[in-house]
């Protein structure tokens, strides 16, 4: 379910990238998911939004400016997406009335990103004023965004389901498949703690306070979080052996299977 999750996860990319112009086959994006895995330990996360957007700039041709802003709208969508999966845990354990406010007050945020000019506008001014550079962030309607969440919704399904299934492996007691739905959002509370290298220790306590909500002793949840990162970093290191392959296979082929712009 893990590897399906991060396959899933290149075919939501694709997807977003489509709906934004820029034509690019499946193994182009895997290979580019793959290639790119290990960037979010890079302290600042600004490599996990462009490795794969600098991988598909070098072979298909397009913009890496224009390729960093797709990928950063489809950043958007998915914590987006994470932040529904988290609430509804939350909801199933009863807890939303306590962790509710602060999630719902992110997903406003994140919405307000992806679907206001006005917010755009900020974010690039704040971009141009961090990274000294312009940024283009594609205009995304309501519609074509909803149209690209499937593959996103697929995506954390396999991985909350990945993770309800590791923890029923490691703990013996019974544990409420919303114990699944603990894992989105660990990762995005991972991810708002910018100046941590993967979220290392950020996951991991999320993981142990949600999993007390389902009745998991502190314990063992400790010693779950710690083999879900380990998990995790299996998962990774098998997306970049594809994504290696997928690299390889295209060089072979000679071509990438898409029309190749101009680089301009």
């Amino acid at each position: 379910m893990l590897v399906l999750g991060f396959v899933f996860d290149a075919l939501s990319w694709q997807t977003v990238l489509h709906r934004s112009g820029h034509r690019v086959g499946v193994r182009e994006s895997i290979a580019a998911v793959g290639l790119s895995a290990f960037a979010k330990y890079i302290p600042g996360k600004i490599w996990a939004v462009m490795g794969r957007a600098a991988y598909l700039t070098e072979r298909c041709g397009y913009s890496l400016t224009q390729l960093t802003s797709v990928s950063m709208i489809w950043q958007f969508i998915m914590l987006w997406i994470e932040l529904v999966f988290g609430a509804l845990g939350l909801l199933l354990l009863g807890q939303i009335l306590r962790w509710g406010f602060p999630i719902l007050l992110m997903w406003l945020v994140l919405t307000t990103v992806i679907f206001s000019d006005a917010a755009q506008s900020v974010f690039r001014r704040a971009y141009k004023m961090i990274l000294k550079k312009d940024i283009s962030i594609p205009r995304l309607t309501i519609g074509s965004t909803f149209v690209s969440m499937p593959w996103c919704v697929v995506t954390w399904i396999a991985y909350s389901a990945g993770f309800y299934y590791l923890v029923r492996a490691l703990y013996p007691g019974a544990v409420p498949f919303a114990a699944g739905l603990g894992f989105p959002l660990s990762i995005i509370l991972g991810i708002l703690a910018i100046v941590v290298p993967g979220g290392i220790g950020v996951r991991e306590g999320a993981i142990v306070v949600y999993l007390s909500f389902c009745g998991v002793p502190v314990k063992e949840a400790t010693t779950i979080s710690i083999a879900a990162r380990l998990w995790f970093l299996m998962g990774e290191a098998a997306i970049f052996a594809i994504g290696f392959v997928m690299d390889l296979w295209l060089k072979q082929s000679g071509g990438t299977g898409t029309h190749k712009p101009s680089a301009k």
